[in-house]
């Protein structure tokens, strides 16, 4: 059983191992913290000198991973770089550093960074892993800004705006971040010009004057701030700037432009704008206008833009070619300057160009236009009082006539569109001799009825004929184009008849089966044709005779049969025994007779014709015997034969000589049917002939409606096109004979009026105007379409009513005014005029201020203006007033017009200077160049001229800083010092010209003084790595130890500052920020954490902060604090009896996690063992029987154990 449990344990071992396996298939007993580390180094670093990274880098040490090894084995082509092992706890740290022997020089220009890859190795399994290490090459300020070119010339004239830029020099430093910083700054001290100290413009500071210097010749320095502040003069190179001052003559005043605008009506009209440079006073007239036609006026005080008015009507006649007008602009200097003379030609007053609105109308007619039809209206542009239309003579222009006044063109004449289709017409006007072109295209309408070729048609046919035999073929054409051409036939016969005819070819055939003796033997067609037309369509009739011919297609029929005779012996010959008969309904011929059988022994004789049956020989006659004859007899009409007929004699000896009996066949009957059926009557009713043509004949005149007024009443200003009057009519008849058109024959000599001809509605196509006429009476014209065209007219008076259509009008297109600034309140500014052509109520003005203000009010009478506020030309130099002059209709809308009103304020010297912003806060580094300018103060006087002129100073007595007097900048006088005093506090005083009395005002300029950087130095430990100890039992705040990090910057920037960044006892320690002395912060415990890592950081106090890192390894000392314990609180034996003394029970297991108690242990029984059954070995805590009884009934003995 042992051996069997044994490998049960070792077959579940087996298996447990294989899951472990299976649960983790990628962990490594070798393992880089991270796959990539990112480190920096700076260029020209010496021998020996590592690299630095944020984090750990390198294996954490194990129980199977021991003798770890780093190798660089990519990335250093140049051989420059070492990896090195270091080992603090359990760690083992990658350190990579420039080798001593190794001449290669880093240098970030050349290369910035390198990617090693670093591979770790154990020697004890040889495992092996990999890692990639990033080295950032940081940068040293090794090298000088330069210039690029080394030279620059400017020429600028010397009116040059203050504040201009007029150069830009540049230079670069090759080094990066801070190191590549650098100042612009002159070499000399100059108050002409500035230097902006980083983007290199150079700006005029002064004013230059040609008289006095022509030429400057500034060197600019480009200062390294770094080596400055390394206590280097930081000077990289030297560029010269050369500037040339350009003379500039006395500034003449010109004329930039003259633009010609259209004329009004008014006489005042402006008819150039005349657009001057700054500083224009006035333009004048200098020659040209003798007869002072013209003025110049500006728009208002002050403004740059004149208007070119014409006070009195030039004298156009004397002037056909217009103005030639000599323009001078002069300015208010003293002494004045002239600006050369601008001549413009002012053509003459005239209307513009006389043109049609089109070159060419086009315009489609339908073909049933009526005479006086509307059919297009030409207007030339612009309309001339005494303008006229007329029509060029031509073939074409026979067929219409125009209005010369209004110029709409009207048929003259009937259309018709198969004698022509396409009109040209010239139109060409009394005035100007301009034309244009129409093009009148007719649409074909449906104005023309079928016609037949024949005026009847006449054909036979045969009976028995199969149906559909064709007879004959009727045909008709049509005129019109298109559908309005397409003819169909149809049959218009009330009753039936046994024809068809083709729709469209017209051909006739049966559609019955034809019996001459049966049906009627002459037939009378109506056939009509008829067009596809639209809205109708036009229909004709002809008359169609058809014959019906007789075939011999009956056979005869006996009128009798079976006849039964008996002959007496004793008959002579040549007695008539009967007379056969028989009929024919064909009659066409005669009918023969003929024996057929029967009469073999020649006793009787037939006549063919008549079918008298006689005696031919005697008969031999015995007495007793009995002799008969059977004939038969058949009829014949040559083609046909009748079926036989039956004649049976018997020969007997009577005394009467023929008796003779026969049965009736009926063929007298039939035949007497047949023939009342031929003889019914061969036309149709007379009803036939009013149904056809109620729809051909034009029997009714239209006729206008009950309600047609007489007159009506039309305002003069009703919208164009509105429909005035919808005229009614009718007319009976049907089709295109009650088809209406409508048209104005006569009274619309002004062409304002239109009947549409389709549907009646009299329209408004041209403006209406009561003072020009204020009646019409047309002549309304209604038209039917049939044949012959019938029509009715009636006279329509039109009363044009009057309407306020006139506004009123201001004698000038624009107002302006000059005002002084102070003037009283109550004073009158101007006063505006206008006039309305309306008469009464309608030509009442009253006057209105639209623009919403307080200053300003208007007589509503006279349209006085008048000052109302206080005025102030600093905050509102120029009114610009929108006055509106308004009729006072009662019943009907108010019309209006509006114009402006531009009120210029002059200047009163009323205003101080005043700094913008007020208040100046300055931040300038403390290393800037002495000569910079760090502001510019800006002082602004509303008030015009001297008044308006401001010069600077300052009042704080601080020689740190000077400004300039004209341009209110402030420089740098002598180096600042941040230390030595961060802040100044200037007052600036900023003064007018301004007469009698000079107007100032102050404001207040802060300037600090920023620290520039001067962190040279990074703190830096002495180690990569520090390890210590501490026992587990120390007290909270037990200092463990202290970091020290040295950093050769002076001041704040030499201070340093500690504090944990991260690691496994972040919360467990803590470090004093200014000491660097590391405690704890909780109660320590080996037994579950054996040790700690800390990643504590160092930060200087600079501006901007350097900090390094270190690694700390903490490792925590045993003390015995805890007592041992047994694998298990209870243990569970049996023993046999009669067991042999010292025979073992069982093996007691117990562990104590201290350290110092390991292969310490000792055993005892504490308790529960009396009878000293059991006892126990110390050292291996074997538990041994020790009775020797050989019997036990019971013995259970619990024992007390005590390690």
């Amino acid at each position: 059983m042992a051996a069997k449990s044994l490998r049960l344990v070792a077959l579940l071992v087996v298996v447990g191992l294989s899951e472990v396996n299976l649960e983790k298939p990628h962990s490594l007993p070798l393992q880089f913290t991270h796959h990539v580390y990112n480190t920096t180094i700076y260029e020209n670093s010496s021998p020996k000198t590592y690299v630095e990274s944020s984090i750990k880098m390198g294996v954490q040490i194990t129980e199977a991973v021991r003798d770890i090894r780093y190798k660089i084995v990519s990335g250093d082509n140049a051989n420059i770089f070492k990896a090195e092992e270091y080992v603090v706890g359990d760690f083992c740290f990658l350190r990579i550093r420039t080798r001593s022997s190794n001449m290669a020089v880093l240098n970030r220009e050349v290369k910035d960074h390198y990617i090693l890859t670093v591979q770790a190795s154990a020697k004890t399994f040889h495992h092996e892993v990999w890692t990639k290490v990033m080295i950032r090459i940081l940068d040293r300020n090794d090298l000088r800004p330069l210039f690029s070119p080394l030279s620059y010339v400017v020429s600028i004239p010397e009116d040059t705006p203050l504040r201009s830029s007029i150069a830009r020099v540049t230079a670069t430093d090759a080094d990066v971040g801070s190191n590549a910083e650098f100042y612009y700054a002159f070499k000399d001290r100059t108050d002409v010009f500035a230097v902006h100290p980083t983007s290199g413009i150079v700006t005029l500071a002064s004013r230059l004057n040609y008289t006095t210097l022509k030429q400057y010749n500034l060197e600019i320095l480009a200062v390294d701030r770094m080596m400055k502040l390394h206590g280097n003069s930081g000077i990289g190179s030297v560029a010269r700037l050369t500037v040339s001052v350009e003379q500039v003559g006395p500034r003449v005043p010109g004329i930039l432009s003259v633009r010609l605008i259209p004329p009004g009506s008014d006489h005042r009209a402006t008819y150039a704008i005349i657009t001057a440079e700054e500083g224009v006073e006035t333009v004048d007239i200098v020659d040209g206008d003798s007869t002072r036609h013209f003025r110049v006026v500006p728009f208002y005080h002050g403004s740059q833009e004149f208007k070119l008015i014409y006070n009195n009507e030039a004298n156009w006649a004397s002037n056909s070619h217009g103005y030639n007008l000599s323009l001078q602009a002069r300015d208010k200097s003293n002494p004045i300057n002239y600006s050369p003379i601008k001549v413009i030609h002012v053509p003459p007053k005239q209307p513009e160009e006389l043109t049609f609105e089109k070159d060419l109308y086009e315009v489609n007619l339908c073909e049933f236009a009526p005479t006086n039809s509307p059919v297009v209206m030409v207007k030339a542009h612009p309309k001339l009082p005494n303008q006229a239309y007329h029509l060029e003579r031509s073939h074409d222009s026979t067929k219409f006539r125009i209005n010369p006044r209004t110029g709409l063109i009207t048929t003259a004449g009937p259309m018709n569109f198969l004698e022509q289709s396409h009109f040209e017409l010239k139109v060409k006007t009394s005035v100007g001799q301009i034309s244009t072109r129409v093009f009148i295209d007719l649409i074909d309408s449906n104005n023309n009825v079928p016609e037949f070729i024949a005026s009847s048609y006449q054909g036979s046919i045969d009976e028995n004929v199969p149906i559909g035999t064709s007879i004959l073929t009727v045909n008709a054409t049509d005129k019109d184009q298109g559908e309005n051409g397409y003819v169909t036939y149809s049959i218009a016969n009330v009753a039936p008849v046994p024809f068809n005819i083709h729709p469209f070819t017209g051909t006739i055939v049966t559609s019955e089966d034809l019996d001459y003796e049966l049906m009627q033997r002459v037939y009378h067609l109506r056939v009509w044709a008829s067009d596809w037309g639209s809205p109708y369509d036009y229909e004709m009739e002809v008359p169609v005779t058809i014959y019906l011919k007789n075939l011999n297609d009956n056979e005869p029929l006996f009128e009798k049969n079976n006849c039964q005779g008996n002959i007496s012996t004793n008959l002579p010959v040549g007695h008539l025994i009967t007379t056969v008969s028989a009929v024919d309904a064909d009659e066409l011929q005669g009918i023969k007779y003929q024996l057929l059988s029967g009469n073999e022994l020649d006793f009787f004789d037939l006549n063919p014709v008549s079918g008298a049956l006689m005696l031919k020989h005697p008969f031999s006659y015995s007495p007793g015997s009995v002799m008969s004859f059977n004939l038969k007899i058949t009829a014949t009409d040559g083609e046909n034969y009748a079926s036989a007929m039956d004649v049976n004699l018997t020969i007997t000896d009577n005394a009467k000589m023929v008796s003779m009996h026969c049965k009736d066949t009926g063929a007298i009957k039939l035949l007497a049917e047949t023939l009342l059926l031929s003889v019914k009557p061969h036309h149709q009713p007379h009803e036939d002939d009013s149904f056809s043509y109620v729809h051909i004949v034009n029997a009714h005149t239209p006729q206008f409606d009950v309600n047609f007024p007489n007159s009506i009443d039309v305002r003069e200003d009703i919208p164009v096109y509105s429909t005035i009057l919808n005229i009614h009519a009718t007319d009976p008849d049907s089709g295109f004979n009650g088809k209406l058109l409508y048209v104005i024959t006569d009274g619309n000599d002004d062409s304002c009026f239109i009947a549409d001809m389709e549907t009646g509605e009299l329209k408004v196509v041209l403006p209406l105007d009561y003072e020009t006429t204020n009646l019409y009476t047309l002549n309304i014209t209604i038209y039917d379409l049939g044949r012959p065209q019938k029509s009715s007219w009636r006279l329509l008076t039109v009363h044009v009513l009057d309407a306020n259509d006139n506004k009123p009008v201001f004698l000038q297109d624009s107002y302006s005014a000059i005002v002084p600034e102070n003037i009283e309140i109550g004073r009158i500014v101007t006063q505006l005029k206008a006039k309305d052509n309306d008469q009464g109520d309608n030509g009442e003005i009253e006057y209105s201020l639209l623009t919403d203000t307080k200053t300003f009010s208007i007589d509503k009478t006279s349209g006085t203006m008048y000052v109302t506020g206080e005025l102030d030309r600093e905050h509102h130099p120029v009114y610009v007033l929108k006055i509106e002059a308004r009729d006072q209709p009662r019943l009907e809308p108010q019309l209006f017009s509006t114009t402006e009103l531009t009120i210029v304020l002059k200047d009163v010297n009323d205003n101080p200077p005043k700094f913008v912003p007020s208040f100046y806060r300055v931040r300038v580094p403390e290393d800037i160049p002495v000569g910079t300018v760090i502001v510019w103060l800006e002082a602004f006087d509303p008030d015009l001229g001297d008044g308006g002129d401001v010069h600077y100073s300052l009042l704080t007595r601080e020689n740190t800083f000077r400004i300039d007097k004209r341009v209110g900048a402030i420089r740098i006088n002598k180096q600042l010092d941040f230390e030595s005093k961060p802040f100044y506090n200037l007052t600036a005083h900023a003064a007018d010209d301004g007469k009698p009395y000079s107007l100032s005002c102050t404001c207040y300029v802060e300037i600090e003084v920023t620290d520039v950087n001067e962190n040279l130095h990074r703190p830096h430990f002495s180690s990569i790595a520090f390890k210590d100890a501490v026992s587990e039992g120390v007290h909270v705040g037990t200092s463990v130890m202290r970091l020290t990090a040295q950093d050769e910057d002076k001041g704040k920037d030499g201070e340093i500052r500690y504090r944990i960044k991260g690691g496994t006892g972040l919360g467990v320690f803590t470090i004093n920020e200014e000491t660097g002395v590391i405690r704890t912060a909780e109660p320590l415990d080996r037994e579950r954490y054996p040790h700690y890592w800390l990643t504590v950081l160092a930060t200087d106090l600079g501006v901007i902060p350097l900090v390094t890192s270190t690694e700390v390894f903490i490792k925590i000392m045993d003390i015995n604090d805890n007592p041992p314990q047994t694998t298990a609180p209870v243990y569970y034996a049996s023993v046999m009896e009669n067991s042999p003394m010292d025979k073992s029970v069982l093996r007691i297991e117990a562990d104590d996690p201290d350290s110092s108690s390991q292969g310490q242990l000792t055993f005892r029984i504490s308790s529960e063992n009396p009878r000293g059954f059991f006892a126990i070995d110390p050292k291996t805590a074997l538990l041994l029987w020790k009775s020797d009884i050989l019997s036990l009934n019971l013995c259970v003995s619990n024992l007390r154990l005590r390690c």
